[in-house]
């Protein structure tokens, strides 16, 4: 067979939660591909042998139902909420259902992908030489490259981002002060409150804090199920407001600053024990940092600390160090891609993953991400009209996925999206694909002439 009529190949990088769906996506279709991960099993973050795993004693933020694959439910006796264990066994599982672990290839880290004019070179560690695709997908994951920031002064003692607490053992008897608000603070404030008798939290400005639990249910239900009401989102966030009223109450209640934002203009924190041990005193609150003098920590309310073990909540540089990242981010730090997810005027670029739900998890959104992509290839030859729709609306279209307010101007926020409207979206267009979005081209006779003429017509 010539060059020119061999069946296209793909490189997927990673085989975390967001990279399997996309095996499963483009096996089940027939579609050819290499997927490369680094570790030596699926998983990513969640993945217990991983130098980037997540706090031992993490719980997932989102509920099951919303977190799961919607074609491999969990066993009946997990919790709403995993623990970090339990989600590595259900992507395992899911991976060994659908024979994904043959489609893998372990150990192999992506160093170097790059665009040429027919598709993307890619060399993997150790190995060569480099190898040619038609098209990359990259889900890399984005938690794993710490953001540190900087103070006046130096502090003596041990400092160390969140990202290396692996266990609330490296918290036993030391006087430990967690900076940053998000849901990473706020479990390793836990867990120090619990082992010491007493922790200290320290933020710039204040978050809004949610219950995981909202009359008997899981809240990113209960916002999933009133965000099909037919109300205006501003009637609901007021809804939320008061709802938020009624089951916490006013931040000053606790010692705590009023958050400087609407609801939903930045990541909410979904938390159970935070408030319990601040009311109990297991938690001491404080605005920002001003200084560090020593083991003294001085903060900008004229207060001080003495402090063995300084962690840095602070979140995580969005980064791609294997490729350009200008074909995924503008100037601005934003996202250049069409869902996040479809390079809006190539057809050989995806990546999954790349955006961050305000309620409602990661996993099941970029399976959806999945099968948008593995629906568009098979358009590109079982259906040439479907692909030239979905070419044009994913140049032009700005659909609305958010909560219909701005969101804050840091990193994550410039990729917030409303777990509901962003899955209803993609629902909808994999309905308007219609039964090619489920078609194979393994098992079947291809002109391949016609093949390669129809992917030329769509690109």
């Amino acid at each position: 067979m010539s060059e020119t009529t061999q069946q296209k190949r793909y490189c997927i990088i990673g085989a975390g939660a967001c990279g399997l769906p996309v095996v499963k996506a483009l096996a089940e279709r027939g579609i050819a591909f290499d997927c490369f991960e680094r570790l030596g099993d699926v998983g990513g973050i969640w993945n217990q042998e991983s130098p980037h795993r997540v706090y031992h004693s993490t719980h997932l933020n989102s509920s099951m139902k919303l977190t799961r694959y919607r074609d491999f439910k969990a066993a009946e006796d997990l919790p709403y909420y995993l623990s970090a264990a339990q989600a590595e066994d259900y992507l395992r599982a899911y991976a060994k259902h659908f024979g994904l672990y043959d489609k893998i290839t372990f150990n192999a880290e992506v160093v170097r992908a790059e665009r040429v004019r027919d598709g993307w070179n890619v060399t993997v560690k150790g190995q060569a030489p480099r190898k040619h695709y038609d098209g990359l997908i990259v889900a890399n994951g984005h938690h794993w490259s710490p953001r540190l920031p900087e103070y006046d002064g130096d502090f003596s003692g041990e400092t160390i981002h969140s990202h290396d607490v692996k266990s609330k053992e490296q918290l036993r008897g030391k006087r430990v002060l967690v900076v940053g608000a998000g849901n990473s603070a706020v479990d390793i404030l836990s867990d120090a409150a619990a082992e010491n008798g007493r922790a200290v939290h320290s933020m710039r400005r204040s978050y809004y804090f949610f219950p995981k639990m909202v009359l008997g249910k899981p809240t990113d239900q209960f916002v999933d199920l009133t965000s099909r009401w037919p109300l205006p989102r501003s009637a609901m966030r007021w809804l939320y407001r008061m709802g938020m009223g009624v089951l916490v109450g006013r931040h000053h209640r606790y010692g705590l600053p009023e958050p400087d934002h609407d609801l939903f203009e930045a990541h909410p924190t979904a938390c159970t024990t935070y408030l319990d041990h601040i009311v109990h005193g297991r938690i001491a609150a404080k605005p920002g940092i001003a200084r560090l003098d020593g083991k003294t920590v001085h903060f900008t309310d004229d207060t001080s600390e003495e402090i063995d073990m300084l962690i840095f909540a602070t979140g995580y540089d969005l980064t791609f160090p294997f490729m350009d990242e200008s074909h995924v981010l503008d100037e601005a730090g934003r996202s250049k891609l069409f869902l996040h997810c479809f390079d809006r005027t190539a057809d050989d670029f995806f990546v999954v993953g790349l955006f961050e739900p305000a309620e409602g998890g990661v996993w099941q959104l970029a399976d959806y991400q999945a099968k948008l992509i593995g629906s568009y290839l098979v358009s590109m030859v079982r259906a040439p009209e479907k692909a030239r729709w979905f070419a044009k609306l994913k140049r032009e279209a700005h659909p609305d996925i958010g909560h219909g307010i701005p969101y804050k101007g840091t990193m994550w926020h410039k990729f917030e999206i409303q777990h509901y409207r962003f899955r209803t979206y993609m629902k909808r267009l994999l309905k308007r694909f219609g039964p090619v979005a489920d078609e194979a081209l393994d098992g079947r006779k291809l002109d391949t002439e016609m093949v390669q003429q129809e992917l030329n017509k769509a690109a």
